[in-house]
């Protein structure tokens, strides 16, 4: 018998991570919509509407694995995780030029997902948490795709990656900090 690699959270705690996951996925695609419509580029523009569907998608595929319990509903899990987190969130919403909205997206947010997303597959449960584990599988498969077909040819090492960085490094990324979901079980 396969054993955890770590011991499991506990279905809300579980419930209260994922619900995070389709939030932040909401928000890129919500960001890359907005990006398209800024565009002028017809191929780029195309290129975004497409990430935009994926990652709607993949919002959905996270909402869809949140539980319909008695003690919280399953739109009240779908949260940012803390203030740090969104302000550098701001900050990669505040790419405008193409090369910067590269580095934002292809050198620093989804790269730094694509790490949460592998690392969340370590601590789920193969019996508690397979659901949520085939979903993270699917996602984690699209992001690889996705910095491989774009996320080649980025230039880093630009003051906005630097600061992105940065930003990312004093927030407690995707942990939520304070949250009212506790889980006895």
């Amino acid at each position: 018998m396969n054993q955890m690699k770590s011991p499991w959270r506990g279905l809300l705690a579980t419930a209260a991570q994922i619900g995070v996951y389709s939030w932040l996925e909401a928000w890129l695609s919500s960001l890359l919509g907005e990006w398209a419509t800024a565009q002028s580029d017809p191929e780029y523009k195309l290129e975004l509407c497409a990430q935009s569907a994926q990652h709607r998608w993949h919002s959905e595929l996270f909402f869809d694995r949140l539980p319909v319990l008695s003690v919280v509903h399953p739109e009240d899990l779908v949260r940012p995780p803390n203030s740090q987190f969104e302000s550098f969130l701001a900050l990669v919403g505040s790419a405008s030029s193409h090369s910067d909205q590269s580095v934002a997206l292809y050198a620093v947010l989804l790269p730094f997902l694509l790490s949460v997303y592998n690392q969340e597959l370590q601590t789920l449960s193969e019996v508690a948490d397979a659901s949520a584990q085939r979903t993270l599988s699917l996602v984690v498969a699209d992001l690889e795709q996705e910095l491989a077909q774009h996320g080649t040819g980025v230039e880093g090492g630009s003051e906005l990656q630097r600061d992105l960085e940065q930003a990312l490094q004093a927030s407690p990324g995707l942990l939520l900090v304070s949250h009212s979901v506790t889980d006895d079980t």
